[in-house]
Order: C-alpha cells, then structure tokens, then sequence
C-alpha cells in the first residue's frame, strides 16, 4: 500500500513479476523508463561490454490512425491534425479511479462527478477524452476515423508504446530481447506497478518484468548501490514534464531505506510553459486584439515558441519569443526575461521547493546534523536546470552543489538490468520483503 512506503524503515529496491514458466535471466534484460514527456530504452550489448551500450527514446506519444499506430514524433506531429486520435501523459492517470454519477440524495435525485484529482487536472489539459469503466478505472476514449470512438486503458496504451521500445533495440541490437527491468514512481501502489508490468508482458511482448523505483534507479546511476558507497543519505529531487517528486532515502544491507517522500502529480514542466502561454495569449489579445484561443494552429505555434524561450532562460538572461505569420501573415515577436518567467511561475517554483520543507519535517530521524550534510542531493529530470531550482537548492543547503542528472532514471535502470556488471545481485535484494523465487506467478 502506498501509506506502508511512507512508513519508518521500510525496505524497498526491486520488486519482481514475472510469469512462473519465464525465469528473470540477466543477461537478455533491457530497462525501460516511461516518462509523460520522454520514453527510453536502454541496456548493454552482451557481458563483454563495460559501459551501456544502447540508450533510443522518443517522445511519450502514441496514435491511432486507420493505417495503423503511430508512436513517437510521429504521432506527436499527427495529433496537431487530429488531436482526438493521440494520447499522451497516459502515466497520471494509469490505474487511477473515476467513479461517476454518485447519488448524493435519492429524494432530490441529485449527482455529483467525483474524479481523483489527478484524473480531473488531466482532463482540462488532453484533447481526448477520460472516461470511466466497469470496474470504476479511469480509461482513455480515442476518436475513429469513421466517427466513432475505441476506449484504452491507460496500462494498455503504455504496453503498446513499451512493444514499439522494444523492436527499436532489437532492431538496433540485431536480436531478440526477452526481459525488462521497469522503472515506477515511488508513491505508486502495488496494483499500478503490476498493470504496468503485465503491460510489457502481454502489450510488450516481454516474457519477464521487474519494476524498480525511479529514485532507486537515480542513485544507482551514480553508483550508491554497490557496497562501498552504501550507508549515505540521499535526496533525489525528479521534477518531469507533469509530475514532480522528491525522496529521502538511503542504501543499507543491499536494500533502500526510504525515510521520507513527497509528490505532486499535477506540477512539471509543462506547467510553467503554459503559464507562458497565458501570457503572451493575453498579451496578444490586449494589443493586437486577437484571441488565440480561437485559433488550435496559432496556439500550438505559440506555445513551441513558448517551450523554446523557457529552454533558452535556462542560458540566458533574456531571449525573444517569435513566431512567424502568427498575426494575419504578421510575425509575433516580443521579449521575455528570466525575472519575468520567475515572476510569472512564483506559485509553482514555490510549489515545487516546498516538497523539500515537508522533507525537513523528517529531519528528526536523521543524527544531529545529517538533514544540513546529506550526503548526494540529486537534481532530475529536463525541468530542474530551471536556474531558481538550482538556486533555491544552493541556498538551502549552505551553498552546496547539487547534482544535476536529466536521465540518469534510464541509466541507472540499465545498470541494474545487468548486476554481473554493477557489482549488485538481485539474490541479495530484499525484493519487497520477499525472496524473489517467492515473487512467481504475479502475472497471469
């Protein structure tokens, strides 16, 4: 349960499911990270090789079309022409619930929409539709072409777009690829860990499936699991395209010790990039007196132009935000500061610092001192070199460094996928309190 990971001492490195005729073998095993924004695939060639020796991703999308399924920058350009037809961001909502029409009061006969909240934020922000099934799981309703409409789970789209993951590093490898070593958010509960593994098993093609915690995976990229470094706390900072997470947590035994989490399903990057876009929307409309609103096209113009700024503040101190022909063959161009991006996203840069606050509510398990010399404070994730992230980090710990680490989930999956290589083996794991032969027959 997702209380039970919160609580003092609990141990947690990997968890595994797999089907009882299909051994986890190590050697054929890739690791796979699905993210809202970015999926990844990565692994080693074979035991000779000493460093990772694939690493493919491509944007987190996938389409449907009467010629078939699209994935990628494909089906990222097809949904700017049929926007109903592609899904993307399916990982919020994957195994969440949607209860709908509950009777409040038989006598007036009244109803009340209930959503989690994340199911709800998610539904302002999607072009397709959310829509609930028997069971009271939150589904995704796709358009046909001929006007009728195909619903998904959000774990299936997931297993379609890990199936294509997987032919792209066979093709690349030029053999086939039996295992994967997933990564998962830390607060997801058990039964969302087992849909998205008997996704890559029966959407993937996969024969086994492991999950590991992306914080887990983050330390690993840096070489906390092997025995030597073991024993040091560690905060992980991950914030993504739509979600942001932060850990507490340390490696003892060949396990993790988590001491503390805290997340936010509704705060990433794509947040501040909208905060831009309102913006310039209203701006536009005040001294042009246009409303962008009206016009998808322009919009989904505006807010590239918007992503790009927001990218070049990273570097720079002031860039300008261009679009060609947006106004009536015009071209829209105006100028955008750092100060005026942080001015314009206060409440959500302050949204995300105030995860490590709530962290500081644990600094009493820690010994005198500890909180103020954590050992590896790790920044990932493309939204974290956003320079007051980095700033507020800087300050709040005295002026430390922290390490900044966009893809090291997907690394350090990779290194984990291949224990003979990283000094770490699965046998000596506490495998969610279970011996791993004890794990079979997970998935059906």
């Amino acid at each position: 349960m997702a209380s039970s990971r919160l609580a003092l001492g609990v141990l947690l490195l990997l968890v595994v499911a797999t089907s009882g005729a299909a051994a986890f073998r190590t050697g054929n095993t890739t690791a796979i990270h699905i993210g809202n924004t970015k999926a990844c695939i990565a692994g080693y060639g074979g035991l000779e090789d000493l460093g990772m020796s694939y690493k493919l991703c491509i944007p987190s999308w996938v389409a449907f079309t009467p010629n078939g399924t699209l994935f990628g920058e494909a089906a990222l350009n097809h949904a700017a022409v049929s926007p109903g037809t592609a899904v993307s961001g399916f990982k919020r909502v994957l195994g969440s619930k949607y209860q709908h029409s509950l009777l409040f009061s038989s006598l007036l006969r009244l109803s009340r929409w209930m959503f989690e909240d994340v199911v709800k934020a998610e539904m302002e922000l999607v072009p397709y539709k959310l829509v609930g099934t028997q069971a009271g799981r939150c589904a995704i309703q796709i358009e046909t072409e001929e006007g009728g409409a195909e619903v998904f789970s959000a774990h299936t789209v997931a297993g379609i777009l890990i199936s294509k993951l997987k032919r792209m590093a066979e093709a690349h490898l030029g053999r086939k690829i039996r295992s994967a070593l997933l990564t998962v958010p830390w607060h997801w509960r058990d039964y969302q860990r087992h849909l998205l593994a008997t996704a890559a098993r029966l959407e993937g093609g996969f024969s086994a499936a492991r999950y590991v915690d992306e914080h887990v995976a983050v330390a690993a990229a840096l070489g906390h699991h092997e025995k030597a470094r073991q024993g040091k706390v560690i905060l992980v900072f991950h914030m993504g395209g739509r979600t942001t997470h932060a850990t507490m947590f340390k490696f003892r035994d060949g396990t993790t010790r988590l001491i503390e989490g805290r997340h936010d399903a509704q705060l990433g990057g794509d947040d501040f990039t909208c905060r831009l876009v309102d913006h310039f929307v209203q701006l536009i409309r005040e001294k042009h007196h246009r409303d962008l609103r009206q016009d998808d096209g322009a919009l989904r113009e505006l807010r590239a132009a918007c992503e790009r700024a927001k990218k070049a503040l990273t570097y720079w101190d002031t860039t300008l935000v261009k679009v060609e022909s947006l106004l009536d063959g015009a071209d829209f161009f105006e100028p955008l500061t750092r100060a005026e991006f942080e001015e314009l996203n206060r409440d959500l840069l302050a949204r995300a610092t105030s995860m490590v606050d709530l962290l500081a509510s644990w600094r009493w398990w820690l010994p005198p001192g500890r909180w103020d010399n954590i050992d590896e404070i790790i920044l990932v994730g493309g939204s974290v070199r956003i320079p007051k992230i980095i700033e507020f980090f800087r300050d709040y710990f005295h002026g430390r460094e922290p390490i900044v680490e966009e893809e090291a989930a997907i690394r350090g999956a990779a290194l984990l996928s291949r224990p003979e290589s990283a000094m770490f083996t699965y046998d000596n794991c506490d495998c969610h309190g279970n011996p791993l032969q004890a794990s079979e027959n997970i998935i059906e």
